[in-house]
């Protein structure tokens, strides 16, 4: 295959013929494609029978080598005769190529997105057409009509990109939550089209992803190394791109896939409803033209909590310090398991119920350095913000899914601490509901103790007075009656 396109046009003499020529299923709405026209022999058409043509070679030119090796001859009379049959060989298709290199072209058509467009006014002939899109070689022969209506058989490319790893992915790869810090992994599939020629992989990441300069290229489940397949750049604002070498992309097999691995960090740069996007897309065809896919997006979001501190009377409070824990469960050995134990019992058949390995939970608390979010397991190390004058702290950023629970470390003087509150940032969930948590949290007075020397003291005295009394008038009582009794 060449990057040419054969089409066999033939005309009555009276008559100019007209090429009209249909770009190939999916091209992008915007894009262009140039498809220049030469004329290969003039062509010479009975005025009594349109079906019976006869060839000549333009003036001043002759068959080279190439064509009659691919079967081209010229009798005596100057007419020219072609290979049997009615497929033109990859030989013979490559023996025009060379034959018109360098010839005037004879017309232009230029196609928008799918949509045809013509070449009038030409005469009689056996005419080339290059195309932009691609190499496919297609021979469209009508010795009846004046018009010729020609489809362009190249196939558009497809690319496809999903997220592959992160803390909470869609069923559909496009949309994932990530801790900040945390690395996030895609892939992207290209599909090859016919035809196939000058693709370029394009990807661009928002600067909340940080990319990890890790692309890598599989086909077949191999991975495929650069030398003579592709080479790896940067184009423009793209983050990176692949450019494939043609040679290569013609060895492979239409409608199999390239797949494209890479991973980015997610970083402090990232918000929360409105998400990180990594786009890509394939551009293809001759370097001038603007054929390319349409875009492939896969986007990551993280979450955040906010906290806002009052007082009693619900005026803002300051000087409160916040923290975040949550609960992590790790796999540790079971120190009441008996290797030998399970052993003797698997060989007697029997079960033995204690396991390998247990699962213990331990409080880890958020803290943030740079651009990535961590979890340690001292509340002193954590990150604490602290209320303001207008009773509101920084946010906690960069959150996955999870439970989370706010713990108020630092209580303002004079006030009772508050009691934790728990959040769960739910996963395949992208609403501001869900990813941008608040809570208000009411700090209250505590109660007053009494103080020496103060009313208290006042209060101890009067108390106590009040019992000295009772206790002499209970002791007179007494002595009254013991007296009447005598």
């Amino acid at each position: 295959m060449l990057a040419a396109f054969v089409a066999l046009v033939v005309a009555a003499p009276a008559f100019a013929a007209t090429i009209t020529v249909t770009p190939p299923t999916g091209v992008d709405a915007s894009a262009t494609n140039t498809y220049t026209i030469y004329k290969v022999f003039d062509a010479v058409v009975s005025p009594t029978d349109p079906t019976k043509v006869s060839y000549t070679l333009p003036e001043g030119k002759t068959l080279t080598p190439a064509m009659e090796a691919a079967g081209f001859s010229v009798d005596t009379a100057g007419n020219v005769s072609g290979p049997s049959g009615t497929e033109l060989s990859a030989d013979a298709i490559a023996a025009i190529t060379a034959f018109v290199a360098g010839d005037t072209a004879v017309g232009t058509i230029t196609t928008t997105g799918t949509t045809a467009a013509a070449s009038a006014n030409l005469p009689a002939g056996y005419y080339f057409i290059t195309t932009s899109t691609g190499t496919v070689v297609t021979i469209d022969t009508n010795n009846a009509a004046e018009n010729v209506d020609v489809n362009d058989k190249n196939t558009v490319p497809s690319v496809d990109k999903k997220i592959t790893g992160a803390n909470s992915i869609d069923e559909d790869g496009k949309k994932a939550l990530a801790q900040v810090g945390t690395t996030v992994n895609y892939s992207a599939e290209i599909t090859i089209g016919q035809g196939a020629k000058g693709y370029i992989f394009h990807d661009t990441m928002e600067t909340g992803l940080t990319y990890n300069n890790d692309a890598k290229v599989s086909y077949g489940g191999a991975e495929v190394t650069a030398a003579n397949h592709f080479t790896l750049g940067k184009v423009g604002d793209d983050t990176f791109t692949i450019t494939f070498d043609d040679t290569y992309i013609k060895t492979l097999t239409v409608g199999q896939k390239i797949t494209v691995t890479y991973s980015a960090t997610v970083n402090d740069d990232a918000i929360t409803t409105d998400p990180l996007n990594n786009t890509c897309y394939v551009s293809y065809g001759d370097k001038n033209s603007n054929n390319k896919t349409p875009e492939s997006e896969a986007d990551v979001y993280e979450a955040k909590i906010t906290v806002t501190k009052k007082d009693g009377e619900n005026k803002p409070l300051a000087g409160a310090g916040f923290v975040i824990s949550r609960a992590s469960g790790s796999e540790v050995p079971n120190p009441d398991y008996d290797a030998d134990a399970a052993a003797a019992a698997e060989a007697a058949g029997e079960t033995y119920d204690v396991p390998a390995t247990i699962t213990t939970t331990t409080t880890e608390y958020y803290k943030i350095t740079g651009k990535v979010v961590s979890w340690v397991t001292d509340i002193e190390q954590a990150t604490e913000y602290t209320s303001n004058d207008q009773g509101e702290i920084q946010a906690f950023t960069g959150l996955a899914n999870g439970t989370y629970t706010l713990i108020e470390k630092t209580v303002p003087a004079g006030y009772n601490k508050a009691a934790d509150i728990n959040f769960t940032i739910a996963e395949h969930d992208y609403t501001a509901e869900n990813l941008e948590q608040t809570a208000e949290v009411t700090n209250r007075k505590g109660q007053e103790l009494p103080s020496t020397g103060g009313m208290g003291t006042t209060i101890l005295y009067t108390i106590g007075g009040i019992m000295l009394v009772g206790g002499a008038i209970a002791l007179v009582s007494k002595k009254r009656v013991a007296n009447m009794e005598k």
